[in-house]
Formats: structure tokens, C-alpha cells, sequence
């Protein structure tokens, strides 16, 4: 459960090896391509390389949706299928050519049959409207005195027309309305034709050509040629439509197995993007997983033998200045709240993954401050239900449903069920009666959180090398003796324990560490003989050690709203509780009583559910994450296997 290590590679092979080890990075799931820039030095050997942006398979692939776009049908979803080496473009092409030639010229005589019947229908409206007014259809067509447009927008559109040509020597005639459309008259003046042009663009104005319209009606009897025309382009659109869906029934599996392979050829393409070429040899570089590298090397050596596969050495990409991009992997519970951390920030490489802290004392904390069994199930069920309706996302849902298991635990504990408090069935502490012991309970949880924050900078630190900073420093394991120093002190003090020795020997060893502090920089030096990057100012560290000397003080007081927050909810659900007995002397009380049980309950729940959680985030950000953390790393974006399907759009 960590920030997972990460290789980059750099392949070389021959053109004809390509394809096949591109498929393999797909299909893995778990490559990022990286920029041959940074990992080719050579500005003569990188001039010489080229890139492809085209991908191939596009025309292909289209040709393959025009199958089920003929026949009327949705495109299905590809799933990742098998490819044998011999499936190359060529062989790709040549299929589809066969298996779609008909089709094909089915799927372009629909389209044209479209746009015909698109014309036909709005000439109708075009003759109709003028029918009613009394018109002949070439009247306007003809006229010189105005510029007369005629077409459709949709409705919201037509709104926005209207307010756009308030000012404007444009007059807008609607003739009809239709599925959200509404079809148009514009009338402008010869000047104005320009700018007429630009507002009617810039609402979508579909415009059909009077003239043409005029020129296809026979003078006898117009209406019925044209609903002759639309019922023949109809009934032609259907029988393409029949007789395409024939074939795709008849041949359905192989067609959709097609698809599939060709979809995979199309990603793979995708990732080929960012090769580069020189003299029929290829370059492919990026980032994997490393416990994905003896797989990806042997499907490789295995599919593609010619290749050859160099690692980069991490430390010298990052020095060139490329930012190594972090990838986690956690179990099921933890994996929820990367996105609580992510909300913060994303884990730089080789940092710390906090999430497994995160989500251990994310729901300790929030059963804590939210302890109640019946508000806890109830707000399970309302995490599930948004869950459902995708009002939350997966992740947030989720974390919602771990936080109210921990308020149902702390119910019980605290025996405290839809706001009623039963002290004799409380199993551990009674919010109501035992105050104290919840305050020193809180204080204790602060210490051991900021504890364990001083304790993964210190593993950061080792990583670093930097024991400087791992002995010295006031967030390092000389701060760390300060701070549980301190607070054995007090402790002893405020409990009035005897002690072996005076507790005032204590202070005077603690105020020595922490003047220690002040010299981190110069004791690395001459005792560890460590190189210090940078030589800070005196004041600058004074101010440091007195800055981290107040948050031990203020990070560890902010923990006592956990205390405060359970006695906030206490307080809420008596009130709520109380109103209700109240409302018993008014008329109709017993229903009022329930309508203020109900919704009194909701709104703790909702409210106080709410503002827990915000108090949550703040004792992780502000006084976990500050004693160790620093975000700002790169999301690990591989190149997948399912894309936008933005070909298929017609």
C-alpha cells in the first residue's frame, strides 16, 4: 500500500515489430508514453527521427459504425479481443473492404436519402405556410425590396435571435414548431446582408436555399409532389435500413468481433503516436509499473525479438527535470480515500502515501465526533441512495458508508441511539456524564496523530538521506522527544504523579533539545559530515523553531474539537428532542411532535453530518499533513485500452 516505484523504458526495434509492442502496452493497461525529447541528448540523432499524427485505422473503424448505422442500430461496446501477429493493416483493410463494400454503398445512399428528404420536409413547411398566407412560393424567392432567409433553429436559439435583433433591421416570421425546432421566415434589408449573416451563424441558423425550393415544385399541385417525394425517400430509407439490419443479424458476431479488432488497432495506433522514427527503426519510450516489467519485457521478446529495451535510471530523468508520475495502489477501503487526499493534493514520487492513515482515522474521527446508531443508519442509507443516483461519485459514497459504520460502533459506545442518550447501556463513555475523560480522550488522539505525522517525516527524511533533518529538526525525532516530553511533563504535572527525580529536570533536558533546533544545519555538519543544500538565515531558523514549538501547543488543542463536536451532537439531538415534547400541548401535537422528530432527526444528520465531515478534513490537512507532507505530484495516466468514441459521431 504505497506510491508505487516506476520504470521508464525505451524501446528500439524494427518498423514491422511496431505494431506488436504497442499492442502489448495497450492491452497492459499500464503505460504512459513519454516525450523522446527528454531522453534523446542528441540533437543531431533527434532532428533526424520523425513522428506520425495520423492514425489509420480512423477510416476503417468508421467504415465499421456505417454497418450498424444503416441498419439503424447503436454501435456496440469493443471488448479488448486476442490479435495474431498476422492481423497488420493491410490484412485489416482488405477485410473490411469485403465484409463492407455493400454495405457501404447502402450506408451512402442512406445519407444522401437524408439530406433529400431534410430539403423535401422543409419545403413542405415552406409551402404550406405561405398557403395559408395566401402566397405563391416564388413570390418571396423573387422579391427584390428585401433579403429573405428561410430555415430552422432550435427553440432556445430562436429566444436568443430574438434578443440579439432587437436593435437590428432584422424582422423573424416563425412558421412552425417541430421536435424543439422552429422553422423560420428572416427578413432584412439589402444593406444589412453582412450582418444579418453573422447573427444568424451565430445562432446555428440552418438555412435552406429559396430558389433551390422553388425550382424543384411542380406549379399544378406542389403539396402532393412533395408528400409523394418525402413517403418514396421514407419507404427507401426503411428498405436500406431492412435490409442492412439483415446482414448485420446474419453476420453479427463477426462483425462485432471485427470491430473489436480493429478498435484495438486503433488504440494501439493511438500510443504509436508518440514514437518516433528514423531509418525504418522506431523509438517508443515511457513509464510502467515496475512489477509490470518482467511481464511487459517477456511479451515483448516474445512477440517482437528484434526489439531491444532499455530502463532509464529514475534519478537521471528527474534531474533532467521530468516529473516522475505517481501511481497508488492500495486495497478496496484505502483506494476510497485517495480522492480525500486528492483533494488536497496528489502524492509526489517516492513521498508518502498517507491514504492508509487517512482512511483509518477519517472514519475514527468522524464515529467520534458523529457517534449515534440511528443516525449512523441513517446516513448509510442516505450515502447509498446518492451513491446510486450518481449524485456521489463512487469513491465519496463509499467513504460516507465507512464513516457511518463508525457512527453506528460509537452509538453503541456511547449508548446514544436517534439522539437519546442511554448512559446505563453505554459500553464505553457517556457523552452526557463522563465530559472529562471525552476531553482527555481527544487530547490523547491528537498526540498520537501528530505523533505519527513527525514519524513518516522522519521515514521521509531516512529516504532522503537527509539525517540532518531526521535527528535535529524540530519535525524530526529531536522535535518528536520535545513534543512527547512536553507532554509527560504536563501530564505528570496536572495528575500530580510522584516522580523519582523532579519533573523540573525534565523541562531543562527538553529546553536543550529544543535549543538544539536552533543548530540543525551546523550539527549536520561537523557531526554527520552531511552537505546542507541551503545555509538559512539565523532568524529564519529561530522563527522556524519557534513556529513548530507553537503548533505542538495549537495542533494539539485543535484536536479537542473531537470532544466538542460529540457534546455539539448531544446538545442538537436534545434540543430537537425537546421541541418535540413541546409541540404535545399545541393542537394536533402528537403529529407535530412527529414532524419535528423527523425532520429534526434529517437535519442533524444532513447539517451536522456535513460540518463533522468538514471538521475531518481539517484535522487531516491542516494538522496531520503539515507535520510531513507536500503533495503536488503527477497522476499516472497510462494509455488505455478504451477511448472517446468521437469517431462515431455523425
Amino acid at each position: 500500500m504505497a506510491v508505487m516505484k516506476m520504470v521508464a523504458l525505451t524501446m528500439v526495434g524494427p518498423h514491422e515489430e511496431m505494431e506488436p509492442v504497442a499492442r502489448s502496452m495497450v492491452l497492459s493497461g499500464g503505460f504512459q508514453p513519454l516525450p523522446l525529447d527528454f531522453l534523446i541528448n542528441d540533437r543531431n540523432l533527434r532532428s533526424r527521427i520523425t513522428t506520425e499524427n495520423d492514425n489509420p485505422y480512423d477510416e476503417l473503424l468508421n467504415k465499421m459504425t456505417s454497418v450498424w448505422k444503416t441498419a439503424g442500430e447503436n454501435v456496440p461496446d469493443p471488448e479488448p479481443i486476442p490479435l495474431d501477429a498476422e492481423f497488420s493493416y493491410h490484412k485489416a483493410r482488405r477485410i473490411v473492404g469485403e465484409t463492407t463494400g455493400k454495405l457501404e454503398v447502402w450506408s451512402k445512399r442512406r445519407e444522401v436519402l437524408e439530406e433529400e428528404l431534410e430539403q423535401l420536409e422543409a419545403t413542405r413547411v415552406y409551402v404550406g405556410a405561405l398557403t395559408e398566407l395566401g402566397m405563391k412560393p416564388r413570390e418571396l424567392s423573387e422579391t427584390n425590396f428585401a433579403i429573405v432567409h428561410f430555415g430552422r433553429l432550435s427553440a432556445d436559439n430562436f429566444n436568443r435571435l430574438e434578443e440579439t435583433t432587437l436593435d437590428a433591421p432584422i424582422l423573424a416570421v416563425e412558421l412552425s414548431r417541430k421536435n424543439d425546432n422552429v422553422w423560420l421566415l428572416i427578413f432584412t434589408v439589402p444593406g444589412y446582408k453582412e450582418g444579418s449573416g453573422k447573427i444568424l451563424e451565430a445562432v446555428y441558423f440552418k438555412e435552406f436555399s429559396l430558389s433551390e425550393i422553388t425550382g424543384r415544385l411542380s406549379p399544378e399541385d406542389p403539396l402532393g409532389q412533395l408528400e409523394h417525394g418525402i413517403d418514396f425517400h421514407k419507404r427507401s430509407i426503411k428498405g436500406l435500413e431492412d435490409a442492412a439490419s439483415n446482414v448485420l443479424n446474419e453476420r453479427r458476431d463477426e462483425f462485432e468481433k471485427l470491430y473489436s479488432k480493429l478498435y484495438t488497432m486503433q488504440r494501439v495506433y493511438d500510443l504509436c503516436k508518440g514514437r518516433g522514427e528514423i531509418g525504418g527503426m522506431y523509438v517508443l519510450s515511457g513509464w510502467i509499473p515496475e512489477d509490470t516489467y518482467e511481464s511487459i519485457k517477456n511479451s515483448i521478446e516474445r512477440d517482437a525479438p528484434r526489439t531491444s529495451i532499455t530502463v532509464e535510471q529514475v534519478k537521471n530523468i528527474a534531474s533532467s527535470g521530468v516529473r516522475i508520475p505517481t501511481m497508488l495502489r492500495n486495497n478496496k477501503i484505502v483506494r476510497a480515500f485517495q480522492d480525500v487526499v486528492a483533494l488536497y493534493s496528489v502524492p509526489s514520487y517516492g513521498e508518502v502515501d498517507p491514504s492508509p492513515f487517512v482512511a483509518f482515522t477519517f472514519i475514527l474521527f468522524f464515529g467520534f465526533m458523529f457517534g449515534d446508531a440511528g443516525h449512523g443508519v441513517l446516513l448509510w442509507l442516505g450515502a447509498s441512495y446518492l451513491g446510486k443516483k450518481k449524485i456521489l461519485n463512487h469513491s465519496l459514497a463509499y467513504v460516507m458508508k465507512c464513516a457511518s459504520c463508525s457512527s453506528v460502533l460509537f452509538g453503541l459506545l456511547y449508548g446514544s441511539v436517534m439522539g437519546v442518550e442511554f448512559p446505563e447501556y453505554a459500553l464505553w463513555l457517556s457523552p452526557m456524564h463522563d465530559v472529562g475523560e471525552l476531553f482527555a480522550v481527544a487530547i490523547v488522539c491528537g498526540v498520537v496523530m501528530l505523533s505519527a505525522g513527525m514519524i513518516l517525516n522522519m521515514i521521509i527524511r531516512y529516504r532522503e538521506r537527509d539525517f540532518g533533518r531526521l535527528l535535529f529538526d524540530g519535525q524530526g525525532l529531536a522535535g518528536l522527544f520535545v513534543y512527547w516530553g512536553a507532554a509527560i511533563a504536563i501530564y505528570i504535572s496536572v495528575a500530580k504523579i510522584k516522580t523519582p527525580f523532579p519533573v523540573a529536570w525534565l523541562w531543562y533536558v527538553i529546553v536543550a533539545v529544543l535549543i538544539m533546533t536552533f543548530f540543525r544545519d551546523t550539527l549536520a555538519r561537523t557531526l554527520l559530515h552531511q552537505r546542507v543544500k541551503e545555509h538559512e538565515a539565523a532568524a529564519l531558523q529561530i522563527f522556524e523553531v519557534f513556529h513548530n514549538l507553537m503548533n505542538y501547543f495549537t495542533n494539539t488543542a485543535s484536536f479537542v474539537r473531537l470532544a466538542a463536536f460529540t457534546l455539539n451532537h448531544v446538545a442538537l439531538s436534545f434540543a430537537v428532542m425537546s421541541i418535540s415534547r413541546m409541540m404535545e400541548h399545541l393542537p394536533g401535537g402528537m403529529m407535530l411532535k412527529v414532524l419535528v422528530l423527523i425532520f429534526g432527526n434529517l437535519f442533524i444528520v444532513g447539517m451536522e453530518g456535513l460540518i463533522v465531515f468538514i471538521q475531518v478534513l481539517r484535522l487531516e490537512y491542516y494538522e496531520f499533513f503539515s507535520k510531513f507532507y507536500k503533495g503536488g505530484g503527477n497522476v499516472f495516466k497510462p494509455v488505455t485500452w478504451r477511448r472517446d468514441r468521437t469517431f462515431q459521431k455523425s
